[in-house]
């Protein structure tokens, strides 16, 4: 054996090594922000083939949307206005109450405030909506002559978006859904609570985004979807955050797009249950 070392040439060597550990672990620790800054990035604003994939994968689980039967965009702007936090069943069926009350839209206007609550009584919110849906046909009416919003089928998107906003109680998703769901047929994206929760956790948005946010980042990677691939893109989200990617429990080992998911949950602590949506028809009202 040799002779030993010298001290200082061991701290030496032990300084180098402890210098080499923690540039490797704080190299390590850039490349992770930098991978997961990009995985951020390229999802939220990247090509369509993005979203593309995410509809393929999703047709493949539950089977193409069918476009029904659409309403025209006041009769639309009236069931978004009442159905926000409220389940689709709950607000299709007051949506219908309110048509057999008032056959004429102008009536349903000059309905007392108490009056249309009632009807919609089992809704969220049902006084806010009730107040909020009638100041909203009168200011339509006021504005424009007639309680129609036909006149937005030839307005730039972004207007016609900015206009409806603009009515007491309709948010982003409202105004959005009376432009695609409705006969208008306008070409923007849809983003619900489902649809919200979804990509979030699938990595496309931020936990922060929301559904203007949502909806913006995918128009920005939606280059090659026309008015309807959006509205089924919608529909096909909304099955998944229905179904499986559900707010209470995501059921990841039963997603088609877990592969790719920044949140999913190892297969042991996931819940199989059996989802059968092939071939449905979507329900055009949000």
């Amino acid at each position: 054996m040799g002779p030993p070392e010298p001290t200082g040439h061991v701290h030496r060597q032990a300084s180098c090594a402890i210098n080499s550990y923690v540039l490797q672990k704080g190299l390590a620790y850039v490349l992770d922000l930098f991978f997961y800054g990009f995985m951020q990035t390229a999802l939220a604003f990247g090509q369509s083939a993005d979203l593309v994939f995410v509809r393929d994968r999703l047709r493949d689980r539950f089977g193409p949307v069918f476009d029904a039967l659409r309403h025209d965009p006041i009769s639309q702007l009236v069931k978004a206005s009442i159905g926000s936090r409220t389940y689709d069943e709950i607000s299709s069926a007051a949506f219908e109450r309110l048509v057999m009350r008032y056959p004429d839209i102008d009536d349903l206007a000059a309905a007392p405030v108490e009056e249309i609550e009632a009807v919609i009584s089992d809704v969220e919110f049902a006084e806010t909506k009730a107040l909020h849906l009638r100041a909203a046909l009168r200011m339509i009416k006021a504005q424009q002559g007639a309680i129609s919003l036909d006149f937005l089928c030839d307005w730039p998107v972004d207007l016609a978006m900015r206009w409806l906003v603009g009515l007491p109680g309709v948010g982003h998703k409202v105004a959005a859904a009376v432009l695609n769901f409705s006969t208008l047929r306008r070409r923007i994206f849809v983003v619900d609570t489902h649809v919200l929760r979804v990509l979030q956790r699938f990595g496309f948005a931020g936990t922060k985004a929301d559904g203007e946010d949502v909806s913006d980042a995918a128009m920005a990677a939606a280059d090659g979807f026309d008015t309807d691939d959006l509205y089924e893109l919608h529909w096909l989200l909304k099955y998944l955050g229905r179904q499986i990617c559900t707010h209470g429990i995501a059921h990841c080992s039963e997603c088609p797009l877990a592969a790719l998911c920044m949140k999913r949950v190892l297969p042991e602590k996931a819940i199989n249950r059996p989802v059968s949506l092939a071939g449905q028809t979507a329900q055009p009202l949000a």
